[in-house]
C-alpha cells in the first residue's frame, strides 16, 4: 500500500551534490530516496568548495532548495566569534560555526508547514528551535567519540588543549540532540550502541553507508601489481593521520622489499609532507575528474586508518571496483569483511607492510580478494537496497490524520 506523502524539511551542512566526499554521498543518496516518496524542502549551507551551479540532479529531486553561506567562512570576525563562543558558552565550536541567524529564521518559518525535520549532521540541530515536529537525526559519526580519538592522536599542544575544551561540550550537545530526536539513523551497530548509551529512549535504526555498484565498472585488465592506492582528502583528520602513519612507518618497509612500489594518493593533499626519500614512490594525484582508470590500475587499496567512526565509504567504493583491500580494523569498522576472504586485516606497521607485500606477490590472491569484495558490495551495500530499508523509519512519523 502507498503511504501518505509527508512534507520533510531537510538540513545539510554543505551541498550534497555533486558528491565528492563520503559525507556528501551518504547525504545525497538518503535525500534522493526520501524525495522519491515524500515532498522534501532542503535548506543547505554552501561550503567554499561546493559547486552550486552543478546541483541539477539535486534540484530535480527535491521540491525546493535554498542555500545559505556558512557564517564562520564569511569573515575572520565571524570565525573569531564562533571560536570564542565555543570556548566560553555551553555549545561546542562545531555548533557555533553553523550559527546562522538567516538559516534559523527560515527553519522557524517552515516548521509549522512540515511533518518531519531531517537533520543531516549533528551541529545543525542547534538551529531548530522548540517544536513538536518530529526530528530525525542522520548521524554520520558518533561525534564526541571521534573527537576523543582525535585528541589521543593530536601531537600539537595548542590544538590538543583546544580540543580538550570541546569534548565535554560536544558530548553534552550530542546527548541532548539524541534525546530530543524522534529517530536516529546510525551508520553501524557500533555507532548505534554508543548513541543509544546517550539516549536510551530514542529509537535507532542502523542505515549503513552504501555504494552505487551499477555506476562502477569492473575492469577485466589485470592491475599493476606494484601499485597501491588511497582515495581521500587530507583535510579530514582520520585520513591525514592514517596517510602520515603509512608514509612514516609502513611504506619504507614495503619499499625495502619492493623498491618499485607505488603509493598513489587521490584527493586534495594540501599541506601533506612526503618524506623526500619516498618522493618517487608516491604519486600525488590530487583531485581527479575520473577515478575509474586510476582505480583500475591499482592492485591494492590500502586503508591505514587509526581513527574515525561511521562506515568508510571509500572502502565500499574500493570493494565495488573489485580491489584487493588491506585495512586496519578501525579502517573498515561496520563493514562485514572476512579476513583473508574478501579483504586482509593488519593493525601494526609491520603486519600491514607484510600483508601488502603478500598480496602484491600473488596475482591470484589479488583477483580473488577483489572479486569477493565486489560480490559483497553488490549483495549488501548497494545504495538502492540500503535506502529502501531506511524509508519505513519515516512512514509512521509522517503519517497525518
Amino acid at each position: 500500500e502507498e503511504t501518505l506523502m509527508a512534507k520533510i524539511l531537510a538540513l545539510t551542512s554543505r551541498l550534497p551534490y555533486p558528491p565528492r566526499e563520503g559525507h556528501q554521498l551518504r547525504s545525497w543518496h538518503m535525500l534522493r530516496a526520501l524525495a522519491k516518496r515524500h515532498e522534501v524542502t532542503l535548506l543547505s549551507f554552501v561550503r567554499d568548495d561546493d559547486v552550486p551551479e552543478a546541483t541539477g540532479p539535486l534540484r530535480d529531486a527535491v521540491a525546493h532548495l535554498e542555500m545559505f553561506p556558512i557564517p564562520s567562512e564569511q569573515s575572520r570576525a565571524s570565525l573569531g566569534l564562533a571560536l570564542a563562543r565555543g570556548l566560553t558558552g555551553s555549545h561546542p565550536f562545531v555548533v557555533e560555526k553553523y550559527a546562522s541567524a538567516d538559516m534559523r529564521r527560515r527553519i522557524a518559518e517552515l516548521l509549522p508547514q512540515v511533518d518531519i525535520v531531517h537533520v543531516d549532521m549533528l551541529p545543525l540541530a542547534g538551529l531548530v528551535g522548540p517544536t513538536r515536529v518530529p526530528m530525525v537525526l542522520n548521524a554520520h559519526n558518533v561525534e564526541h567519540e571521534l573527537l576523543q580519538r582525535r585528541i589521543e592522536i593530536e601531537t600539537r599542544p595548542l590544538h590538543r588543549m583546544f580540543l580538550r575544551t570541546q569534548v565535554g561540550r560536544l558530548r553534552r550537545f550530542e546527548a541532548a540532540v539524541c534525546r530530543r530526536a524522534s529517530r536516529i539513523l546510525a551508520c553501524s551497530e557500533t555507532d548505534a550502541q554508543q548513541l543509544s548509551a546517550l539516549a536510551p529512549q530514542t529509537p535507532i535504526a542502523v542505515v549503513p553507508n552504501g555504494v552505487d555498484t551499477q555506476a562502477i565498472p569492473v575492469s577485466n585488465q589485470p592491475p599493476r601489481a606494484n601499485r597501491m592506492i588511497f582515495v581521500g582528502q587530507m583535510s579530514w583528520f582520520p585520513n591525514r593521520d592514517g596517510v602520515v602513519w603509512f608514509l612514516d612507518e609502513i611504506l619504507p618497509r614495503i619499499v625495502r622489499t619492493r623498491p618499485d612500489a607505488q603509493f598513489a594518493l587521490v584527493g586534495k593533499n594540501a599541506g601533506l609532507q612526503v618524506p623526500p626519500s619516498l618522493a618517487s614512490n608516491v604519486p600525488l594525484l590530487g583531485f581527479v575528474d575520473d577515478l575509474v582508470p586510476v582505480m583500475q590500475e591499482a592492485a591494492v587499496y590500502v586503508v591505514p586508518l587509526r581513527a574515525g567512526s561511521g562506515t568508510r565509504l571509500k572502502v565500499l567504493e574500493a570493494m565495488a571496483f573489485g580491489k584487493a583491500v588491506v585495512t586496519t580494523h578501525i579502517g573498515s569498522e561496520g563493514i562485514a569483511l572476512d579476513d583473508g576472504r574478501n579483504a586482509v586485516y593488519a593493525d601494526s606497521a609491520d603486519d600491514f607492510a607484510a600483508a601488502v607485500l603478500r598480496v602484491m606477490d600473488d596475482p591470484a590472491l589479488i583477483e580473488q580478494l577483489g572479486r569477493r569484495a565486489r560480490e559483497l558490495a553488490v549483495a549488501r551495500y548497494d545504495w538502492n537496497a540500503i535506502t529502501a530499508s531506511m524509508l519505513p523509519a519515516y512512514d509512521d512519523l509522517g503519517a497525518r490524520p
